[in-house]
């Protein structure tokens, strides 16, 4: 090799209190393609000096064999390995993706510089094989000609951040939630699949203040949707209309976001967003069957209701709310009717439940229900009460 340096301090670049420095120190490195230690050339001390002294995972693969060297950083990848991947090659160490390492070490050596994000792989443990997912970015330390002759990794394990996102992903597609993060400086924003999905938005549109601003309904731009979420607090929740470019059918939006607060200042926020559409229309059909049911309670005649009797009343009552698609029982609508318990209108509706209901009987349920005298004549009941009354042999006289 050249650059040698024999001289007394040729080990200082190997720092005091690091555990792989007194490692190196004491491995027997002639039988490697990296020499004697003290024989090392300069551009091998730097590199070698530099990764002992970084707080990131590092290692060095030397040659095309991959004579390797890590740092302490890297020991919680290594797990039960270490220490004896020092000095291992690449058929010795990490022999499950010895190929894997292989093709980066001949691709680096050649000249390239290679990045992976979240690549996986199956490593060998104690307990057996585990799924792990590794950031890398692998770049080639050269000599002094500028030739490479070594392989510089840097080494993020990703595991439970890939694992989390995994399960955020599922928990989105299965709740039907997406989830966003502005940058109101930029009005920037960066978005989950399915906030795209929720929104109607391509994969390849980009998402900014001005297009979302442009999505929600007009009656609804009284401010953009990035300023309210600016303004938004902690918890805040907003619902905003959009309307369908392709079908023109309107959908509910329902966002909830917080500041991310950094030294004082807010650079961005993070929320979720969820189409509410159904649940919205589930709202609006039970708002308009309580206002169709009232104007029929309003309606009622009680001069047909007087040639009636008790047990009619509640059985077409039920009969009636089925038909405006409430399911509760005749019962029910009664005491929703007179503004009482249920245990009240059974009791009643018990005690007579043929009676036919008369000038004296309306006045009784008045009593009965400490309503005004006269309130039942407010109301309108069906024709049909009487007719069903005359078919079941005739309403039961009053003395």
């Amino acid at each position: 090799m050249t650059g040698k340096n024999t001289g007394p301090d040729t080990l200082a670049f190997l720092p005091e209190g690091s555990e792989l420095a007194g490692l190196i120190r004491a491995f027997d490195w002639q039988g490697t393609a990296m020499g004697e230690l003290r024989q090392w050339p300069e551009y091998l001390r730097t590199v070698v000096a530099l990764m002992l002294r970084s707080a990131v995972p590092m290692t060095l693969q030397w040659g095309r064999e991959g004579w390797m060297i890590y740092n302490d950083a890297y020991r919680g990848i290594a797990a039960a390995r270490h220490p004896a991947l020092l000095g291992k090659t690449i058929g010795n160490a990490w022999a499950e993706i010895a190929d894997f390492r292989q093709g980066v070490v001949d691709r680096v050596l050649d000249g390239n510089t290679l990045s992976y994000r979240n690549e996986h792989f199956s490593l060998m443990r104690i307990d057996g094989p585990e799924d792990v997912w590794l950031d890398i970015d692998y770049s080639p330390v050269v000599d002094v000609a500028g030739i490479p002759v070594g392989v510089l990794a840097i080494v993020k394990d990703t595991s439970a951040r890939f694992r989390a996102e995994q399960r955020l992903l599922i928990a989105q597609e299965a709740g039907d939630v997406g989830t966003f993060e502005l940058y109101p400086q930029s009005g920037r924003f960066e978005v989950s699949s399915a906030f795209r999905r929720i929104w109607g938005l391509d994969d390849e549109v980009s998402v900014t203040a001005e297009l979302m601003n442009s999505l929600v309904h007009p009656d609804d731009r009284q401010t953009s949707v990035a300023r309210e979420m600016e303004l938004a607090d902690q918890l805040a929740y907003r619902e905003y209309r959009r309307v369908d470019p392709h079908t023109g059918e309107i959908r509910w939006i329902a966002v909830r976001g917080k500041a991310i607060i950094v030294a004082g200042s807010v650079p961005r926020f993070a929320g979720i967003a969820a189409d509410v559409t159904e649940r919205k229309r589930a709202e609006q059909a039970l708002a308009e069957s309580e206002h169709r049911w009232r104007r029929l309670v309003e309606q009622m005649n009680i001069k047909q209701v007087r040639h009636g009797n008790v047990r009619l009343l509640v059985a077409q009552l039920g009969e009636q709310a089925e038909r405006h698609g409430r399911r509760s029982g005749g019962m029910v609508m009664l005491a929703e009717m007179l503004g009482k318990s249920m245990a009240q209108v059974s009791r009643f509706a018990a005690e007579k439940p043929v009676t036919r209901i008369g000038d004296r009987i309306a006045r009784e349920i008045e009593q009965v229900f400490e309503k005004e005298h006269g309130w039942m004549d407010h109301v309108q009941w069906s024709a049909a009460l009487s007719d069903r009354t005359s078919s079941a042999g005739g309403p039961e006289r009053n003395p």
